[in-house]
C-alpha cells in the first residue's frame, strides 16, 4: 500500500466514525427524586451486569419512572441560527387504557375510534412545565403527535391512520415560566406493557413508563 493510498484509507476511516456517531440519541435529563435512581450493588452478579444498570436514565431500557418527573435540556434556536439552552419538566400524571380510555375519548369527541383488533387505547395526562431559559424571547413548541409516541413492551409502534382527539389536547406555544397540562392518547398492543416516548423534532428522546 503506498503513501497516497493509506493517506486515503485513514480519511475513509474518520468519515464512517463521525457518520457513524450521528443518530438518534437519549436527551440529557434528570429526576427530581433520588429513589427514581437506580442502584448498583457490589456483588459479582450486579458487576456482570453493569452494562444494563448503567443504561441512560431515559433509555428505553431506563425510562423515567411512572409519575416521576423528568428535567429535559434542549435548546431554542433563533433566525439567525444562535442556540439558547433551557430546561423544561415532563410528568405522566396518570394513565387509562382499554375500555376506560375509550370511554373517555368519545366523552372529548364523539368521533373517535375504537381501537383496531389486536390494540387498545392509551390515555396519558401529561404535565409540561417551561422551567428556564437563557433567553426569554422565544417559544417552547411541544405536541402530543408530533413530539410523542406509544410504545409498546415488545418493541411496536403503532403507525395506523387512526388518532385520538383529546380535550384538553397536549399542543403548547410556551414562554419560560409557563405551564400546562393535557391529555396524549396512542394505540398499543392489547394487555402489553407500554412506554411514552418523547421525541425531539431535531433528535434525542426520552422514554416514559406507563404502569
Amino acid at each position: 500500500m503506498n503513501k497516497q493510498t493509506y493517506n486515503l484509507f485513514i480519511i475513509l476511516v474518520l468519515i464512517i466514525s463521525i457518520l457513524g456517531g450521528c443518530g438518534q440519541d437519549t436527551k440529557d435529563i434528570t429526576v427530581n427524586e433520588e429513589e427514581a435512581q437506580q442502584s448498583e450493588t457490589e456483588n459479582t452478579e450486579a458487576k456482570e451486569k453493569k452494562e444494563e444498570t448503567e443504561a441512560k436514565l431515559g433509555a428505553r431500557s431506563n425510562p423515567v419512572p411512572f409519575q416521576k418527573t423528568a428535567t429535559v435540556d434542549d435548546e431554542l434556536y433563533n433566525d439567525e441560527g444562535e442556540a439558547f439552552p433551557i430546561k423544561f419538566d415532563l410528568t405522566v400524571v396518570e394513565v387509562e387504557r382499554g375500555d376506560a380510555a375509550y370511554k373517555k375519548l368519545v366523552s372529548m369527541n364523539e368521533y373517535n375510534e375504537a381501537a383496531p383488533e389486536g390494540y387498545e387505547w392509551v390515555l396519558a395526562k401529561t404535565k409540561v412545565k417551561f422551567v428556564e431559559s437563557e433567553t426569554e424571547d422565544l417559544a417552547f413548541h411541544i405536541d402530543g403527535i408530533m413530539n410523542f409516541t406509544m410504545v409498546s413492551e415488545n418493541g411496536d409502534i403503532y403507525s395506523g391512520d387512526i388518532i385520538g382527539t383529546t380535550d384538553p389536547d397536549f399542543s403548547f406555544e410556551m414562554y419560560v415560566g409557563s405551564e400546562k397540562e393535557g391529555y396524549i392518547s396512542g394505540l398499543v398492543k392489547t394487555g402489553e406493557k407500554a412506554q411514552l416516548r418523547y421525541e425531539e423534532m431535531l433528535g434525542g428522546e426520552v422514554f416514559f413508563n406507563l404502569q
